[in-house]
């Protein structure tokens, strides 16, 4: 059990990576306390440092292991674990599989549906694991009852990754938490193509050249996008928003089921091919335009993603960042 605000920063990464059962996480050991005056509650860098804002998150933090033991009214415990929230949601951001970091996506989080989907896809596993978090780390005798609390942000993004997330489980065999789950410890430039493998691995994997398979994962995440780009500016408080973002997260899985279909139908009439790349041989072969049969699709998808050049987004370096947990402003 954790007995002071110093010690949950001490352990905040480790406990997060235990909970969530990922590779590593890319804090680096800094947490950084923002002005009062800020409208951000909480955030990234891509230096991997954590940054807080002292009333929402660490004056409510310190009060509470300050009252260990107390009861509270429901309100006040309301307060603890959104703030306990911020810092679990934070701390999945950072979440990186193996060979990566929280900085090796800079220019891929620059879009829309990056910057969405990063932001559904680690709330939604926030929401499915705070509990777990607090019960890791002790909190339930710190704060008695604050598991039945209240808490919660990005309410027009979820539903979108919700749906999503229980369309590829269903196709593929997964639960839509483990979907999430596997999707949340990675970076966000990995995300998509996490989802896109799950689709690869159940429908493609044994017509598909071994050498085409990346080319093929990156189609089908690449159809993903363009349906998450449009719930980016949706509001939380608009019900319209939220019950469009559900549909979204479905329209996203349909235009990735198509774009695996049009794959399939590439690769179905061309196993010799197949199989003569999977032996080595064939290697100038050009992989994105196999030969086909007429009613074949023409050559990779790529009108349903995001432009495959750089964003007009005029941030300079030092500005890219996840977008911060929680904010103040009306859309969540």
């Amino acid at each position: 059990m954790v007995s002071s605000f110093d010690e949950l920063m001490q352990v905040q990464a480790a406990v997060t990576v235990a909970v969530l059962q990922a590779h590593h996480s890319s804090w680096n050991n800094q947490y950084v306390v923002l002005p009062h005056d800020t409208q951000e509650v909480s955030g990234v860098s891509w230096d991997g440092s954590i940054k807080y804002h002292p009333l929402d998150v660490i004056e409510p933090l310190r009060e509470m292991f300050d009252r260990a033991g107390q009861q509270h009214d429901s309100e006040t415990l309301d307060r603890y674990r959104e703030a306990l929230r911020t810092v679990f949601h934070e701390n999945i951001h950072l979440l990186a599989g193996p060979g990566t970091s929280l900085a090796f996506p800079l220019d891929a989080y620059e879009g829309k549906a990056h910057r969405t989907f990063e932001e559904a896809v680690t709330e939604r596993a926030t929401q499915n694991e705070l509990n777990n978090f607090i019960t890791r780390l002790g909190l339930e005798q710190v704060a008695p009852r604050i598991s039945g609390a209240q808490a919660g942000a990005y309410g027009a993004y979820v539903p979108a990754v919700d749906s999503f997330s229980a369309a590829v489980g269903a196709d593929v065999g997964l639960d839509a938490d483990e979907v999430i789950r596997r999707m949340a410890v990675v970076n966000s430039a990995q995300k998509f193509p996490v989802a896109a493998e799950l689709l690869y691995s159940k429908h493609l994997s044994e017509l598909v050249p071994e050498t085409a398979k990346a080319d093929a994962i990156r189609r089908i995440a690449e159809a993903m996008h363009a349906p998450l780009a449009t719930v980016h500016d949706y509001n939380s408080k608009d019900p319209s928003d939220v019950a469009i973002s559900a549909l979204a997260g479905r329209s996203a899985f349909r235009q990735a089921s198509a774009e695996v279909e049009k794959i399939a139908a590439e690769w179905s009439g061309n196993q010799d091919l197949r199989r003569t790349l999977d032996a080595g041989l064939g290697a100038t072969t050009p992989l994105h335009k196999p030969r086909r049969d007429d009613h074949a699709a023409e050559g990779p998808h790529t009108n349903g993603g995001d432009s495959p050049h750089r964003p007009s987004w005029n941030a300079k370096p030092a500005d890219r960042r996840p977008t911060p947990g929680p904010s103040r402003s009306p859309g969540d």
